[in-house]
Formats: structure tokens, C-alpha cells, sequence
């Protein structure tokens, strides 16, 4: 039998000026060498949970705590100072704010100075991260000009570099484009099963993980609602929170079906068991590379919401990021952006909200030129929400944030249509219970949304939202998608930048692939969706071959109701 590396006994804590406990009266254990997969809500204690683990509560972040938290049966508590660092290691939500140096051999040395570690020994150790996460060819890097899968590679190797014996991961993922998130996730299993690495892993995306845990965890108001194998995790959640679900489960369970399969492969095996295969399809051609004006239905004298001509840019010192892209987008639509990292979208976004001037080329807004648009009086009619929600958070409530949001670009923030509007912004986010809560008091999840609340609450006519969807677990998606729905219902436009295909499937009516700064593909999701590696849904994944036209769960839901067929 495994032996003990973590044991918790009823341990509680509270962070400061709250009365609700993160974490309640918590049991828990993981043996050497698991590989243990956290699950739950945003804001249900999964982060908290990591931060117990490696000591961070209450040392770093204060508050009232009780019961206990052990290392191979020794109390954290009695660990020296930093020497619970040499056994457990994290990695945060955000990368960025874990890197503290300026290159990345640099980086990854960095934690092995602070606990004095030999030079000899010191130079081994780099040398032997930097090979396992193939990032020697980056040794002298500047850390600032990595792209965000590099930046998440950095800050584990950091962390490994001090050989520990348990790793903590908190949403590594969670800025990743699919094929660079499924890096990191290979990586992750291989310090598991070939070094035999404990690893507990926090994950909304549950669809990336399940089938790599050995064990599940899920977690709901601080407290553990479930805890055993995946298949156990899949029934639990069917019964209980159904937002848990990863998409090919959902659409499962949706469609009445008995069987419960965690992985695209399991669901594929019992679809083709049922229907036939078909001849694949020839290749559906999607427009490129040039100027698109693939957003039909829109009459030729409309003008468009956004334009790019020929747009190239390239910042101070650095190598062009755009290279000529062209791009129209139409209103009361939704875009769905989609390219890997480092590909030019968060530069298009800001070229959009006019931040950013072209180097060349010509940017539209509603048909004015951005070269004579001053960002500030953009700020009714564009709502731009970036990657890092904590650059909008800056008051001592939630409330007071949205009230400062209205109040910058001239609406009322007190009465009744204020208090209305504002509170139906907050519950379509889940987020109304905590408009008296300070914003950086909210878990990552809660943040993100917070900031999206900030930026909603404006009313903008068009709405430019890089990530919306990270840190948000499953339901949480779903009202969001609704409230976009409704948004585009009364006339509003939607562009957002996203990795999670799944979203982009399931609201896009359009969808852009960016590579390399232009646009190498766009049409709809059928047309963009249903053939792809890796930008394909996990519901498209299923019926590949069997249904080429599906994307969305409905889609999917339908068709395995269809005729007598039955799982």
C-alpha cells in the first residue's frame, strides 16, 4: 500500500474580515506518487486548498485557521523557514507573476539561490530542467518576450529545478491554446510517471485531466463533495452538479443516455457502435489570407463594426506581430478569435479598441479611421476587457467597481435603473452575493467575472473580451453565453478572443483563426470547427465521420436521439 504523503485533519480556514470559512472542517489525504485532480465551482476552495498545501495560508496570506496540514507526517508548521519549498512546489493561475527575473536560465536558478544550493549542483539542475522542458534553445530569453505557453513551461521547470517532491498546479492551462495546453499536460504526466512526481492539479477545463487523474476531488463551499476514481467522479456529477461535466459526459446525459463516457475515444467507440462511419468529406474550403468579407447576411451599404486593411505592426524593438492582416467583422454578431499563442490577437484587440496605432494599414471603428480615435471617447461605445481582470479592480467593493465603471463614461451610478442595471449584470454572472466584497478578495474565476461585470455595466454597443471564459467553470459559461445571447439580441456585437473551442462552438456565429499575424482561415463554425486537430469541440470529436455537421452539444443531443437508435 502507498504511504501518506499529504494527510489534512479537520482543517479550517478563514481568510481575513470574512465569516464564511474557504475551507471547513477538511479530511483529506493523497498518497506518493497520485496524480489527484482537483475539481469544483469557481470560488469553492480549490485554490485555497493548494495554498494549505505548501503553507501559503495563513503565513502569506493571514486570516484564522484550525486543524492541521502534514507532510509525511510532519507539521507544516515545523518546517524551517522555506523548507517546506524544498518537498512542495506551485505553480499559480497567472505565470507572469510568478516570473521574477529577467532570462530564463536566470529564472529557473533563481529559487535554487534562494535556498543556497551548491554551484555545481545548481548548474546540474538547470541544465537537466531545461533539457526535460525543452527549453535550452531559450537559455538566454528574455522572460518578458515569451509566449504564454513558454511562460508556463519557465515557471514549472523553476519549480521542478528544486526536485520536489509534490507538485501543486493551479489552472495551468487556463491561457493556453489547445495544442500548447496539451503540452503542458504531457509534461505534467511524465513527471508523474516517470519520476514518480506527486501532482494535484486544479482544472475548469475537467475535459483536459479526467483522463489523466488517478483520483478526482470535488469540492463545493469549502467542503469535499466527492472523492474517488474518475468514472465515480462522471456519476457523482451527473447526480449532483452537471456543471462539472465535461462536454462528451454532458452530451451523455443530455441525451438520456446510460452510459457515462470521461473521454472522447470512450464516446467515439459507442457512437460508431450505433452509426455508421461514413466516406470522409471533401475538405470544406475556407476563405484566407486576403480581405474577407465572409460575414454574410450584411447589405453592401452597412457599415461594418470593425475593419482591418492590410493592417502590419510591429512594437518598439521588436518584430512585427501583424503582417498584413485584413479582417471585417459585422454588427450583432459574435466573433470567435481563435490562434495559438503569440499569434497577433491580443495586438489585433488593441489595434481595435484604438491603443494601439498601425504601423501600416487602416483600422475602422464603426467607419471612422482608429488613427484619429481617442481611446477615452471610445469608452461608451467600445467595452474592452483584457487578459489580466486585476487592471480593472482597483475599489473597495464590487459595487463601488461597477458604479465607477458607469460614472467614467457619464451614466447615472444611484436610483432605481442604476441599482437595476447593475444588479442584472451581477446575477447574470453569479457574482450579486458578492457585490459588498472587495474584488481582490474573489477567487480567480470571481475576478475574471468581476472585471467582465465592470466592463458590462457600461452598456457599450460592442464588446471586445480577451479570455472571457478563463477561470469559469461550466455553468458559469452557460450564463454567460445566455447573457451574450441576449446582449446580441438587442443589437449589440461581440468579439472575443478565446482558446476554449468548446465556447466558440457553442455561441460563435462566426469564427477567425489567426496565425502568424494574418488571417489564415474564417467562415463559420461548421466551417471551421468540424475538421480541425485541435481547434475541433470535444462534440465534433465524437462524430467525426460519423455527423461532420455537429458542433454544438444540441446538435449532438439530437442526433443521438434520432430515429430508434439508443446507448
Amino acid at each position: 500500500m502507498a504511504s501518506s504523503e499529504i494527510q489534512l485533519t479537520n482543517l479550517t480556514y478563514y481568510y481575513p474580515d470574512t465569516d464564511r470559512p474557504a475551507l471547513n472542517n477538511l479530511t483529506w489525504g493523497v498518497q506518493r506518487g497520485e496524480f489527484v485532480v482537483l475539481a469544483g465551482p469557481s470560488g469553492c476552495g480549490k485554490s485555497t486548498l493548494l495554498r494549505a498545501l505548501n503553507g501559503l495560508v495563513p503565513e502569506f496570506y493571514g486570516g484564522k485557521i484550525a486543524g492541521s496540514a502534514a507532510f509525511r507526517g510532519k507539521l507544516l508548521s515545523d518546517f524551517p523557514e522555506r523548507g517546506i519549498a524544498r518537498h512542495i512546489g506551485m505553480t499559480f493561475q497567472d505565470p507572469e507573476k510568478q516570473l521574477v527575473m529577467t532570462e530564463v536560465e536566470r529564472e529557473i536558478a533563481f529559487g535554487l539561490e534562494n535556498l543556497r544550493v551548491p554551484q555545481v549542483e545548481m548548474r546540474r539542475r538547470v541544465a537537466e530542467v531545461m533539457s526535460f522542458f525543452d527549453l535550452t534553445s531559450l537559455r538566454r530569453q528574455k522572460t518578458a518576450d515569451l509566449s504564454g505557453g513558454e511562460k508556463q513551461k519557465v515557471a514549472i521547470a523553476s519549480v521542478m529545478a528544486l526536485q520536489p517532491d509534490v507538485l501543486l498546479l493551479d489552472e495551468p492551462t487556463s491561457q493556453l491554446d489547445p495544442g500548447t495546453a496539451q503540452e503542458i499536460l504531457d509534461l505534467v504526466k511524465r513527471l508523474n510517471e516517470e519520476l514518480g512526481i506527486t501532482v494535484i492539479l486544479v482544472e475548469q477545463r475537467l475535459d483536459r485531466v479526467l483522463h489523466l487523474a488517478d483520483r478526482v476531488t470535488a469540492m463545493y463551499g469549502g467542503e469535499i463533495e466527492y472523492d474517488g476514481d474518475p468514472s465515480g467522479f462522471a456519476r457523482h456529477a451527473a447526480d449532483v452538479r452537471p456543471e462539472l461535466l465535461p462536454p462528451v459526459t454532458r452530451l451523455f446525459v443530455a441525451a438520456g443516455a446510460k452510459q457515462r463516457p470521461l473521454t472522447v475515444k470512450e464516446a467515439r467507440q459507442a457512437v460508431t457502435a450505433q452509426f455508421p462511419v461514413q466516406e470522409p468529406a471533401a475538405p470544406v474550403e475556407v476563405r484566407g489570407k486576403r480581405f474577407l468579407n465572409w460575414l454574410g447576411g450584411r447589405s453592401k451599404s452597412e457599415t461594418p463594426a470593425l475593419l482591418a486593411k492590410n493592417v502590419r505592426f510591429a512594437y518598439p524593438e521588436g518584430e512585427e506581430v501583424l503582417k498584413g492582416l485584413d479582417l471585417e467583422i459585422s454588427k450583432e454578431r459574435l466573433t470567435a478569435i481563435l490562434g495559438a499563442n503569440g499569434t497577433g490577437k491580443s495586438t489585433l484587440f488593441r489595434h481595435f479598441a484604438a491603443l494601439v496605432k498601425p504601423t501600416s494599414g487602416r483600422i475602422e471603428i464603426n467607419g471612422r479611421d482608429s488613427k484619429g480615435c481617442d481611446p477615452a471617447d471610445l469608452a461608451g461605445e467600445i467595452g474592452y476587457l483584457s487578459q489580466n481582470p486585476s487592471d480593472y479592480l482597483f475599489h473597495d467593493t464590487l459595487w463601488q467597481e461597477c458604479q465607477f465603471s458607469r460614472q467614467l463614461i457619464g451614466l447615472t451610478t444611484d436610483g432605481a435603473d442604476a441599482e437595476r442595471e447593475i444588479g442584472e449584470v451581477l446575477r447574470s454572472l453569479g457574482l450579486y452575493d458578492h457585490r459588498d466584497r472587495n474584488p481582490r478578495d474573489l477567487s480567480g474565476g470571481e475576478r475574471q467575472r468581476a472585471a467582465l461585470a465592470a466592463v458590462l455595466v457600461q452598456k457599450p454597443q460592442l464588446l471586445l473580451l480577451d479570455e472571457p471564459t478563463r477561470g469559469l467553470d461550466a455553468g458559469q459559461k452557460d450564463s454567460l453565453g445566455a447573457w451574450l445571447n441576449s446582449y446580441l439580441a438587442q443589437g449589440g456585437t461581440v468579439v472575443l478572443i478565446t482558446h476554449d473551442v468548446e465556447f466558440a462552438a457553442e455561441y460563435a456565429q462566426q469564427v477567425v483563426l489567426i496565425d502568424d499575424g494574418t488571417v489564415a482561415a474564417a467562415g463559420s463554425p461548421q466551417e471551421m470547427l468540424t475538421r480541425g486537430m485541435f481547434y475541433a469541440p470535444q462534440v465534433g470529436r465524437v462524430f467525426r465521420g460519423v455527423a461532420d455537421h455537429i458542433v454544438t452539444l444540441q446538435d449532438g443531443v439530437n442526433f443521438l436521439k434520432q430515429g430508434e437508435n439508443r446507448l
